[in-house]
């Protein structure tokens, strides 16, 4: 039973805990002193009736650190390999630093804001750990990590919750990041035909052309297996990707199994590309393989594309019209030649770029490719769609759904994600919402390809694009270049000399 003990001119409350030790309070929960006996006998009653009835918390288990908590929190997380990578790194380099030593009954608010602004802000140096975007996840994962300690009781609250509408309102929507960058039809088709062209291979545009027209991620399309591929739909029922320089094969994210059903002119291509490639058997051995499988894309190698390698060498080439160098920074611009083949032309090995101001002359050391003002038409791609991520075909796919019109719980079936609420539960996609996607998708890639079959007599130096463009070539008038075609490099022609 509780009791008091005088204390100077206050009162401590006693009472005893689950396992029969008597614990001591000087103070209520409104954080003041007892100042008559009575209420530090009441007080003590109320813990008491608390651990009768399975509610009472132990002030001794916040004395716990940091680092100790997340020591027993991690182990049980169940999550993709990839996300507890970035969870790691969070932990490691941004959170336990700071952290790592306080117990968590003494962790606060301010302490915790100060530490994420703290994360972002340059030093005098105009130096800063990371940027607000990290900043934002860093603190996003430590009120993950402080919401199961609560769960557990070893805190009353959690002291990393956001108060909403507080703190500046400029620049909140720019903390959140940048609006993810979409390509229409056509764009998505003059990606490809470059991804094409600087490849050398057919495969760049079918596989640019899966994403942009199925909407499937990344790793789900390197990881199509030939078997789920059936005619008229695909199925999605596995992820490859690289996790610590080994290929892993797993379910796809989230669980996200799905059938997509296909317009018919993908559904052509993807027949086009298991005939041209009739093994498609993956070339990757041992600890660092798959494990073996039969695929609709691999590289030249045999083994599996790397989303780093594709954007470098293809993807952002094609993109913006300047290969990258190492470090993801725009260096030469591609070049090709108009008088080898069709517009956008032959890819040809790059120039260093030309300085504004001075003239330009074609370089001739040795690596550069060797220019004959006799022989050549040399043209430099112009950008499509500044900043667009291979991931961006995925969004853009969702964009062409809404325009379309397609009901949200179709197009959400069709990416993979859950349609939340009682509209995920009571709606269902119907044979009519798939026959107005395939249709739909269908309008716009034949629109698009009326569109290209305008630029230049319609030809194109990429083979299955070419036969694509075959029946709208007799049908559209035109003959022009688009702005986000390409540009000249300069008059290359020899100039006359002044006469003094």
């Amino acid at each position: 039973m509780a009791f008091a003990e005088k204390r100077g001119q206050y009162w401590r409350a006693r009472y005893k805990r689950v396992d029969g030790t008597w614990a001591s309070a000087p103070y209520g929960d409104d954080g003041k002193r007892f100042e008559t006996k009575q209420a530090a006998i009441d007080y003590g009653e109320e813990q008491e009736a608390d651990i009768r009835r399975n509610l009472w918390r132990d002030p001794r288990a916040g004395d716990i650190t940091l680092t100790d908590w997340v020591n027993r929190w991690f182990p049980a997380q169940h999550l993709e390999e990839t996300t507890l990578e970035g969870y790691r790194w969070h932990i490691e380099v941004h959170i336990l630093p700071y952290f790592g030593d306080h117990q968590l009954r003494l962790l606060n608010a301010l302490d915790i804001a100060a530490w994420e602004l703290a994360l972002s802000r340059p030093n005098a140096a105009g130096e800063r750990v990371c940027g607000p975007t990290s900043a934002a996840s860093a603190r996003t994962l430590l009120h993950t990590i402080l919401s199961d300690a609560v769960g557990a009781g070893l805190i009353p609250a959690n002291p990393a919750v956001r108060q909403r509408n507080r703190g500046r309102k400029a620049g909140r929507s720019r903390a959140r990041g940048p609006e993810e960058i979409w390509a229409s039809p056509l764009e998505a088709l003059l990606i490809a035909e470059r991804a094409s062209l600087l490849s050398g291979r057919d495969d760049e545009f079918i596989h640019i052309m899966t994403i942009a027209y199925t909407g499937m991620r990344w790793a789900e399309t390197i990881g199509l297996a030939r078997q789920y591929f059936r005619l008229s739909n695909i199925r999605v029922e596995q992820q490859v990707y690289e996790h610590k320089g080994r290929w892993v094969k797993k379910s796809p994210k989230d669980d996200s199994y799905r059938t997509i059903h296909l317009p018919p002119f993908l559904a052509d291509l993807l027949s086009r590309q298991l005939q041209h490639h009739p093994g498609g058997a993956c070339a990757c051995k041992g600890p660092i393989g798959c494990g073996g499988g039969q695929y609709v894309f691999l590289p030249e190698d045999g083994t599996h594309e790397r989303r780093s390698n594709f954007g470098r060498r293809r993807f952002r080439p094609a993109v913006d019209g300047r290969h990258a160098d190492a470090k993801d920074r725009p260096g030469y611009p591609v070049l090709a030649d108009l008088a080898d083949a069709p517009w956008p032309g032959r890819v040809r090995r790059s120039w260093p770029a030309a300085v504004a101001g001075e003239e330009f002359t074609p370089p001739i050391q040795k690596g550069f490719w060797r220019f004959d003002i006799d022989q050549h038409h040399v043209v430099s791609w112009l950008p499509i769609r500044r900043g667009l991520k291979v991931h961006g075909l995925r969004h853009g796919h969702k964009v062409w759904l809404d325009e379309l019109g397609v009901p949200a719980v179709a197009s959400e079936e069709r990416l993979g994600h859950e349609l939340p609420g009682i509209a995920g539960t009571y709606s269902h996609t119907s044979p009519a919402m798939v026959r107005q996607i395939t249709d739909g998708l269908q309008r716009l890639a034949e629109e698009s390809f009326r569109e290209r079959a305008k630029i230049c007599g319609g030809q194109s130096p990429v083979r299955v694009l070419d036969d694509l463009l075959e029946p709208f070539r007799k049908i559209v008038p035109g003959d022009h270049l688009p702005n986000l075609s390409h540009s000249p490099v300069s008059d290359l022609r020899p100039r006359p000399k002044k006469v003094v």
